[in-house]
């Protein structure tokens, strides 16, 4: 018997869950579509990339309204189920409250796990699409896209420091390229100044530079040269990559970008934070089932299925304003990044338990 009630109050989440997430997504479609039909229509955009936009758009949005579609719809099945006075039958089998909400923390928790996996493997995908069509065609930003071409400098992944005036991606070819070699004691062993470099048969040729060495005095030796090739682990491809933004990478792409970048001394901070962002954001879901669970319950001893609602949307919109703080203290260097991404989510599941195990108690706040 349990079985088939916890299958039914599993079915009634699911069934109002896609319907609330379809609403939140089509809402905001809507909404989207008559702020940016101006820009479409004054570029004379064909049909194909007005459609194409928003259907690439909808995993985006979906990332979003993911977790207020849960909290409405914990709210709505809780309030059916008291209603129906179905909640009250289950209490009365010996069912306790715990069993009959655990099939709704399960979906959620299943909700977040699908929309983390959306954004390893097809958000990004759909994201760069979307992107591509409005600010690439629409727009026409020169910069979306774009593959850095001067004044590149960055750390190899041997230690090398470059310097770079001009990259060709076409023809394979840097101009005016500088290469520092790292001693000990944070020293430089060795400078390498080359008017120009050209990548012929998996190499990099240097031609009219000159090799500096230094020692303990200073420069120990000056060597010039005509062309010749030096053991390096860069190649055109590593210098291609154009530059994405953020919600274009997967999670673990823009990992990877985070070490490199971090073993070429730039400064991470920032992408750090877009990970954890990334990585904690779905599980707001299972952080809104927690407290719309014991908030429903509680809030329908006193009051209508509008109280209900009211009293879950402003707790709703409570925990989004603490979260963007949260982000936004990150992103300025004062929270750490772990912190600033996973520390609303862990103080509201606490939140949420509390209320879970003080549900006996008559009072639609206890404390």
């Amino acid at each position: 018997m349990m079985t088939l009630l916890k299958r039914y109050v599993l079915a009634q989440f699911v069934k109002i869950y896609l319907l609330t997430a379809s609403g939140l997504v089509g809402i905001f479609l809507i909404v989207d579509f008559f702020e940016r039909i101006d820009e479409f229509l004054a570029k004379d955009a064909p049909m194909i990339d007005l459609v194409s936009y928003y259907i690439f758009k909808v995993p985006f949005i979906a990332f979003y309204m993911a977790p207020q579609g849960v909290l409405l719809a914990t709210v709505i099945t809780l309030a059916s189920l008291a209603k129906n006075n179905e909640f009250t039958a289950m209490k009365a089998c010996g069912i306790s409250i715990t069993g009959i909400t655990l099939p709704i923390i399960g979906a959620s928790l299943v909700i977040a796990l699908t929309i983390l996996a959306s954004s390893e493997f097809l958000s990004p995908i759909t994201n760069q699409k979307m992107n591509y069509i409005f600010m690439g065609k629409i727009q026409a930003r020169t910069s979306y896209g774009k593959i850095p071409t001067e004044n590149l400098w960055f750390r190899s992944t041997n230690g090398d420091i470059w310097s770079i005036d001009y990259f060709d991606p076409y023809k394979s070819k840097l101009e005016k390229v500088i290469i520092l070699k790292p001693g000990k004691n944070n020293s430089i062993s060795q400078r390498i100044d080359a008017r120009e470099a050209i990548w012929s048969i998996n190499k990099w040729e240097f031609l009219d530079g000159y090799i500096r060495k230094f020692g303990k005095g200073g420069i120990q030796s000056t060597e010039y040269f005509a062309k010749k090739t030096f053991p390096t682990p860069e190649t055109p491809k590593n210098l291609s990559k154009a530059h994405k933004r953020p919600e274009e990478m997967s999670l673990s792409g823009l990992y990877k970008i985070i070490k490199t970048q971090a073993s070429e001394g730039k400064d991470t901070s920032m992408k750090w934070i877009e990970l954890h962002r990334n990585i904690s954001y779905p599980f707001i879901s299972v952080v809104m089932a927690l407290l719309a669970i014991p908030l429903s319950i509680r809030s329908s001893r006193h009051g209508g299925l509008l109280f209900c609602v009211g009293i879950n949307l402003a707790m709703g919109f409570v925990f989004s304003f603490i979260y963007a703080m949260s982000i936004s203290l990150g992103r300025g260097g004062t929270f750490d990044p772990i912190l600033a991404a996973w520390g609303p989510n862990l103080l509201f599941t606490v939140l949420g338990f509390y209320l879970l195990l003080t549900m006996d108690s008559e009072k639609a706040f206890p404390i």
